[in-house]
């Protein structure tokens, strides 16, 4: 069985078993095949610079170098922050037990990118968490699946009416309001569109 993730409500040490939903379990999923005139399966490939050479599946990877040209192996490469000081990386949520203790609002929840969700299911007394949950408290904490990045993703915990607990993990969205700046109008333009008898004098600048 994995490794639960235990999260501490009041005290309370509460494993839970994570099901990962996508939109093949909600939906199905659909497959399309390109054949050739012969019938067989086309795979897709990418033309390198040279024009000439196609590269396949399994064909291309990436690689660290030195300004010299020199290979780096990925496991010597140490993360450091804009001071030059080593950054440690994030432990993974399913070391240790995290603590239910931040609450979140709806405002703030939906203030969020989710890129996963998962149903959770614990053998243990979840009654006192499940009523909080249901009652439409959302408990918010860091989440990292399998640790070692250094940001961590923002976890929701959230229930239905039903009784069904869900985690939600994304980030914060980050939305930047635009608005049109008022055109230049040059004088030739505003003799050509004076308004004549009976027309209401419209600026455009104002919707």
């Amino acid at each position: 069985m994995p490794r639960p993730l235990v999260l501490r409500h009041d005290g309370v040490e509460l494993p839970f078993q994570l099901v990962k939903l996508d939109r093949s379990k909600l939906y199905g999923t659909v497959e399309v095949e390109a054949l050739d005139g012969q019938g067989r399966r086309c795979e897709l490939a990418t033309l390198a610079t040279d024009g000439k050479t196609l590269l396949g599946r399994g064909d291309v990877a990436s690689g660290f170098l030195t300004p010299e040209g020199g290979w780096l192996d990925r496991a010597s490469l140490k993360p450091v922050g804009p001071d030059g000081e080593p950054v440690a990386p994030l432990p993974s949520s399913f070391a240790a037990a995290t603590d239910l203790a931040d609450e979140a609002s709806v405002e703030e929840y939906l203030a969020h990118n989710v890129k996963s969700v998962y149903h959770l299911t614990c053998e243990g007394d979840v009654g006192p968490l499940l009523a909080e949950l249901r009652a439409g408290k959302i408990y918010r904490f860091p989440f990292s699946f399998r640790g070692g990045g250094l940001v961590a993703d923002v976890g929701f915990l959230v229930a239905n009416p039903d009784g069904d607990i869900f985690l939600a993990v994304g980030q914060p969205t980050l939305i930047h309001f635009l608005g049109l700046e008022p055109l230049p109008v040059s004088e030739a333009d505003v003799e050509e569109a004076e308004p004549g008898e009976g027309e209401a004098d419209l600026d455009f600048g104002m919707m």
